[in-house]
């Protein structure tokens, strides 16, 4: 396989594949998205909550809010030695005590471990007002998103490197052109010319706008291929993850068969 990096920007990665087929893509996706173990919150205990949000509210918030992971140093909790009762290896907790009038976020959380901490700060937990209090912890694991979303690394989606065949001068070129919501086409000496093939995402409208003069469709063998991480991990990390998990499926699996 040959891959080539089309761009990088903050927790999206953009990148072509060649000379591989979708049913691994998929496989690589599922691994990637569900099977890469990622860093939430999983218990809430409440000391104080005279907020206007029922105890149950506000943990889900914070169960659905992303926190960076660090996979070195924490381990599943059934892969821990302390076999998933809690401890150091496995879990952290982080502290809420707010008084109003105010918004929460969740960058007013403390965590024990600074190297996990809420991603999103700004990210709104509940609003006080005067005489209102909040007083929580919270203990995050790590986890895997087949078990909850929570616990998802990102989004995943690839789609076939496009095929664009001009088949020639068109007497509506411009239309055809301007009708590309993706910018993908231009104009030059009165022809359509393709200007940034990797943005086409296989919509076909310009097809419809004169039926023969232009045709689209997607690779069997190439692919684009965009992951977006929620935060906890950097694209690269999930995608370095991804490939352990699935290398040690397949030893499994290959032991499993000779045994």
């Amino acid at each position: 396989m040959k891959i080539d990096v089309l761009n990088q920007k903050e927790n999206k990665l953009r990148f072509v594949i060649e000379d591989t087929t979708p049913a691994f893509l998929n496989t690589i996706r599922r691994t990637a998205t569900v099977e890469v173990p990622t860093m939430a919150i999983e218990e809430v205990a409440f000391t104080k909550n005279s907020s206007v949000l029922y105890d149950e509210i506000i943990a889900n918030r914070l169960g659905l809010m992303p926190l960076s992971t660090d996979l070195k140093t924490y381990k599943l909790p059934a892969d821990c030695k302390c076999k998933g009762k809690g401890c150091s290896s496995c879990q952290v907790n982080l502290t809420l005590n707010a008084k109003g009038p105010g918004i929460i976020y969740a960058k007013d959380m403390k965590s024990k471990d600074p190297k996990i901490k809420p991603i999103f700060g700004d990210m709104p937990i509940t609003k006080l007002t005067e005489g209102q209090e909040i007083k929580l912890t919270a203990t995050a694991v790590l986890g895997l998103g087949k078990e909850h979303a929570k616990w998802s690394t990102g989004s995943f989606v690839f789609q076939g490197y496009p095929i664009i065949d001009i088949k020639g001068k068109s007497k509506i070129a411009k239309e055809i052109v301007d009708s590309c919501p993706k910018d993908v086409l231009e104009l030059k000496e009165g022809a359509v010319k393709i200007k940034r093939i990797d943005a086409c995402n296989l919509c076909k409208v310009c097809e419809k706008v004169d039926p023969g003069a232009i045709s689209v469709s997607g690779s069997t063998e190439k692919f684009i291929v965009t992951l977006e991480s929620w935060g906890q991990l950097e694209p690269k990390e999930i995608l370095d993850e991804a490939s352990e998990v699935l290398t040690a499926k397949l030893k499994a699996f290959d032991k499993l068969m000779k045994d």
